[in-house]
C-alpha cells in the first residue's frame, strides 16, 4: 500500500537536503569579521622589507622601463628618502594608497563578511573596498584606484581576491613598486588563529615586471581597541605641517623648506 505525506513533512524532506547543504556552505566560510592591525611595511620586496635596498632587491622582476621609472621617483622615506623633496602621490598629491599598499601602513582594517560580497573597511582615508562574491569581472573595466574585486573562500580558512581594472597612479609600497593599467593581482587572506590574520599577494602585470612574482606572506594582527578611533585623513596641509616640525622622514632634523 502507497504510504502518502502531510504537506509539512512532505515540504520538510525536501528542504532538509538544501538546509544541510547550506550548513556545510557555512562550516567552509572562515570567519575573518572584525579589526585587524597591519604594521609598517616599507617595501614589499620579500628580501627587502625596510627599503635598504631599493632597485637592486635581486627579487623583483622589473622590466628596464618600468625600473628606470621608480627610479626617478623620490620616495618620502628609507634609504633614498627626502620628505621634502618625495614625489610620492599620496604624500603630494593626497591620493589614495591603493591596493597592498593600504595594508602597508600602521592602522585598521575591518572585514564584514555578507553573502554577496566582503566590505574591507580602513582607517587610512578612510577607505572602503567591496570584494564581490559570486561575481564575475566586467569585460572591460574603467580603470580605477582599487579596481574590481571578486573573491572566493579557499579550505575553510582563506578569502582569495583576484581583482583587475587598476590604474596605474598609486605605488604598491612607500619606496615606489609600480604598477600598470596590466596589473591582476591576487590576494590572499588566511585566518591562521584567533588573534592572527596571513596576507600574501601574487603581482601578475605583463606592463611592469617580466614574470609573475610573490610577496608575503605577512601578518595583521586581531586589534580589540576599537575601530576609526582617528579618522587618518590625508591632508596636504598637514603634511606641510609635519614636516615643518619633525624635519624630513628620510633625512631626521633637515631644515630644508617643504614644497
Amino acid at each position: 500500500m502507497r504510504r502518502g505525506c502531510s504537506i509539512a513533512a512532505c515540504l520538510a524532506s525536501l528542504l532538509l537536503p538544501a538546509t544541510l547543504y547550506s550548513q556545510t556552505s557555512a562550516e567552509k566560510i572562515p570567519d575573518l569579521s572584525g579589526d585587524w592591525f597591519h604594521p609598517v611595511v616599507l617595501s614589499i620586496s620579500p628580501s627587502d622589507a625596510r627599503g635598504t635596498k631599493r632597485g637592486n632587491e635581486g627579487d623583483v622582476p622589473y622590466r628596464p622601463e618600468s625600473l628606470k621609472a621608480m627610479m626617478a621617483e623620490v620616495p618620502a622615506t628609507g634609504a633614498d628618502g627626502h620628505f621634502e623633496l618625495t614625489t610620492d602621490p599620496y604624500i603630494q598629491y593626497c591620493e589614495p594608497l591603493g591596493l597592498v599598499r593600504m595594508f602597508g601602513y600602521p592602522g585598521k582594517s575591518r572585514f564584514i563578511q555578507t553573502a554577496d560580497a566582503v566590505y574591507i573597511l580602513d582607517e587610512i582615508g578612510p577607505t572602503f573596498r567591496i570584494v564581490w562574491l559570486n561575481a564575475k569581472h566586467p569585460d572591460d573595466p574603467d580603470p580605477q584606484y582599487l579596481g574590481h574585486s571578486i573573491g572566493h573562500y579557499e579550505n575553510g580558512d582563506t578569502l582569495v581576491v583576484d581583482t583587475v581594472g587598476v590604474n596605474d597612479k598609486t605605488w604598491f609600497d612607500q619606496m615606489g613598486h609600480p604598477h600598470s593599467d596590466q596589473l591582476h593581482l591576487i590576494e590572499r587572506f588566511r585566518r591562521v588563529d584567533d588573534k592572527t590574520l596571513s596576507y600574501a599577494i601574487t603581482i601578475d602585470d605583463p606592463g611592469a615586471y617580466t614574470t609573475t612574482w610573490t610577496s608575503g606572506p605577512r601578518n595583521f594582527t586581531r586589534s580589540e581597541t576599537g575601530f576609526l578611533r582617528y579618522q587618518w585623513a590625508c591632508s596636504t596641509r598637514d603634511t606641510r605641517e609635519h614636516y615643518e616640525k619633525v624635519g624630513s622622514a628620510g633625512n631626521p632634523g633637515s631644515t630644508t623648506t617643504f614644497k
